[in-house]
């Protein structure tokens, strides 16, 4: 099943992606024409293009639902394996759903509902051991020097050729 599904989302993927792409080139064609409409063409490229995407995802994951469950698996009786065969052979796959009640399960949920065991920072563990407070990380963030004595229109430090603006000072 798992290579079923696997089979189908590449699919779906890969003709929803090239549509998109096809898409984003027709856009990229005619998008100049926002600029008569006093409208930034490159604001209006990256707003249609995510709304476009957002458009692909949502159109890949109804295909594949679509497709995953309308797809009808046909398995040749010939190729069955012997240990998922029925009872002597070809008479389909036996499969036993049986399980515990639920009494006999184990449950974090009712073991703390009934009191029998805390756990806890500090507290003590099923088992009895005592179970050590995690330490707390603390994040040390470094400022740079070079960006104190830098403007935003120069050259950045980094050697890219960019301004500083539009490299590292985004």
């Amino acid at each position: 099943m798992r290579y079923l599904e696997r089979s189908i989302l590449l699919q779906v993927i890969d003709n929803r992606w090239r549509e998109h792409l096809f898409d984003m080139d027709y856009l990229r064609e005619g998008i100049h024409l926002r600029g008569f409409a006093q409208i930034d063409p490159l604001v209006a490229y990256k707003n249609e293009g995510f709304s476009m995407f957002e458009e692909l995802m949502h159109a890949v994951w109804e295909e594949f639902s679509k497709l995953i469950f309308h797809a009808q698996i046909e398995i040749d009786p010939s190729q069955l394996d012997r240990s998922f065969a029925g009872n002597g052979g070809g008479g389909g796959i036996a499969l036993d759903y049986s399980g515990g009640t639920p009494e006999a399960q184990p449950s974090a949920l009712q073991e703390v509902a009934s009191g029998s065991t805390t756990v806890g920072v500090g507290g003590a563990a099923p088992n009895g051991e005592n179970v050590a407070a995690a330490p707390e990380v603390v994040e040390t963030v470094v400022k740079d020097e070079k960006v104190r004595d830098i403007g935003r229109n120069d050259p950045c430090w980094c050697g890219s050729g960019k301004k500083f603006k539009k490299c590292h000072g985004a």
